[in-house]
């Protein structure tokens, strides 16, 4: 979106609104790639992502790409920040993506946070969506809170480091989206086993490596997926039975 102008968006006594937000509560394909510049807003509030309401949801509570609401922000002009991400942040919905350095818009249920934002991606190669859906659950642990990942999909930011929590035998990680040279890093406890990447010495080798690696401690198994081509972004829904990405390794216990 280009060069707009958002006139009388404001909340009342029946609803809250906001210029910007996603179809509600949609599971539909979601990418960190929409983005808006030149936005202008009179008398209205940027963006709103309500509340999910199950009287109006989709998809049997799925939620998938509402969980995982974002949009980029390139020139700042709403959310005050150039080259920002928006994202969803509701208390129920907070992106693992968020931490201390965003600036948290409550009234927006959204945060607004600078770096690099991408997708991660589980889906195991060639897997049906049958096979997919009834994987165990996972969860990305970081800051302290447990995000709840449905449809094998979250936004992940470059930089950060969280932990795999999951009964799975193995584990498929990808990321998509993300700028040359962007990495996340993925503690696995319990896991012993990398099909890919390069073997590090010790955890400083795998925070100075600068291609996709692991390294392996008595715990756990720690993954650093680094972005060595950006210039494939791969589609937001993609053909079962091929897993394009611009990082990805699979891991098992």
């Amino acid at each position: 979106m280009v060069n707009t102008t958002f006139v009388n968006y404001q909340d009342n006594a029946q609803r809250g609104t906001g210029a910007l937000s996603w179809l509600l509560f949609t599971s539909s394909g979601v990418t960190t790639t929409n983005t808006i510049k030149g936005a202008r807003f009179v008398n209205a509030k940027p963006v709103h992502f309500p509340k999910t309401d199950t009287r109006f949801d989709n998809d049997n509570r799925g939620g998938v790409a509402w969980r995982t609401a974002v949009f980029h922000d390139l020139d700042g002009s709403v959310g005050g920040k150039p080259n920002s991400y928006v994202l969803i942040h509701d208390g129920d919905n907070d992106s693992v993506a968020t931490d201390e350095t965003c600036e948290i818009h409550s009234t927006w249920n959204a945060a607004v946070c600078t770096g690099d934002v991408g997708r991660l991606f589980m889906n195991k190669p060639g897997g049906t969506l049958a096979e997919l859906a009834a994987g165990s659950p996972v969860a990305l642990h970081r800051n302290g809170k447990d995000h709840r990942i449905t449809g094998n999909q979250s936004n992940v930011r470059s930089g950060t480091e969280m932990r795999v929590k999951t009964e799975r035998q193995e584990v498929f990680l990808s990321v998509r989206e993300m700028d040359q040279g962007s990495w996340v890093m993925f503690e696995l406890p319990g896991f012993t086993n990398a099909a890919s990447g390069k073997q590090q010495a010790s955890m400083d080798a795998l925070r100075k490596a600068g291609e996709t690696s692991y390294f392996r401690d008595k715990d756990a198994l720690w993954v650093k997926l680094v972005v060595a081509d950006a210039g494939y972004q791969g589609p937001v829904v993609e053909p079962v039975g091929r897993l394009v990405a611009q990082a990805t390794i699979s891991v098992s216990r």
